[in-house]
């Protein structure tokens, strides 16, 4: 079982004064967990590691994250390493290590902006019945829901109680009984289909990152644009803050799309970036 982990904020303050979002995210069944937090320590991402995962889903193998200071902390590492989970962290080279967390994030950000217009302070609120919706949505992936996934059933919706279906009308126990042994007898098989489309489906989206990556090719000298990061612009500016930084030039080739930038000093750049973050700067 791998969950990928991930911090969403600041958002804004919801009441409590909370402004961030831990989540995370089962990659087979898409299951999203997340809780809204005042701050995000390392006490808070191993209490919810123990209260939403460990206690509700098994020992995950695998946390995916990225090199937050709450995620690699000694305390963070010590109790996944006495639990024998095992931390991989994402960086700026592989960006796509992380992509479920990311796209987690996405969903729920976009679906409270649809749920909340104007009334953004009651994103802690609403939190829950985003990710009630999301996790009875069939996914692309999968083609199958995340509770259907977890639970082995689909979960009864509140428009079959307004619209009665066959499973809604039909409760008695000896009814409710089958409908549950035939779903128990058949989960292990919808699970074993949902990772056969799951690795069509990735394999679809890996030809198509592939192929961005190898159109889009720098020399060595060339000058180009760095995507901005949370951790490589000044933090005050916050949704103000450049999209882009630079000129930078290409110093080398790092293997697998990535460059090693200097400044236009010749300052070394610290890492590789992949090529998916840079652009050509045009002068």
């Amino acid at each position: 079982m791998k969950w990928g982990m991930d911090i969403v904020g600041k958002l804004p303050k919801a009441p409590g004064g909370k402004v961030f979002m831990l989540a995370m995210t089962d990659y087979f069944s898409k299951w999203i967990e997340a809780n809204a937090f005042v701050q995000v320590r390392e006490k808070e991402v191993i209490s919810f590691i123990k209260r939403n995962i460990l206690t509700r889903f098994g020992i995950p193998a695998e946390i995916i994250c990225d090199n937050g200071s709450q995620f690699i902390d000694k305390r963070t590492t010590n109790f996944c390493e006495a639990w024998g989970i095992k931390i991989i962290t994402s960086t700026p080279v592989h960006p796509q290590a992380n992509g479920q967390a990311e796209s987690s994030n996405k969903i729920i950000i976009n679906n409270l902006k649809k749920k909340l217009g104007s009334k953004k302070g009651k994103w802690a609120e609403e939190l829950p019945f985003i990710l009630w919706a999301d996790r009875t949505t069939t996914k692309n992936a999968t083609g199958q829901t995340p509770f259907s996934l977890v639970f082995g059933s689909e979960a009864v919706l509140q428009t079959e109680m307004i619209i009665p279906t066959a499973r809604t009308s039909l409760q008695t126990i000896e009814a409710n009984n089958e409908i549950l042994s035939q779903d128990i007898d058949t989960i292990d098989e919808s699970r074993d289909i949902a990772k056969i489309r799951m690795v069509a489906y990735q394999q679809k989206i890996a030809k198509s990152y592939n192929k961005n990556i190898r159109m889009r090719r720098f020399q060595v000298g060339d000058l180009v644009l760095r995507k901005a990061f949370q951790n490589t612009t000044n933090p005050t500016d916050g949704k103000l803050a450049p999209k882009w930084e630079g000129p930078y030039k290409i110093d080398s080739e790092a293997g697998k799309g990535a460059y090693r930038l200097i400044t236009m000093d010749g300052e070394t750049i610290p890492r590789a970036w992949n090529a998916i973050h840079l652009k050509t700067y045009f002068i």
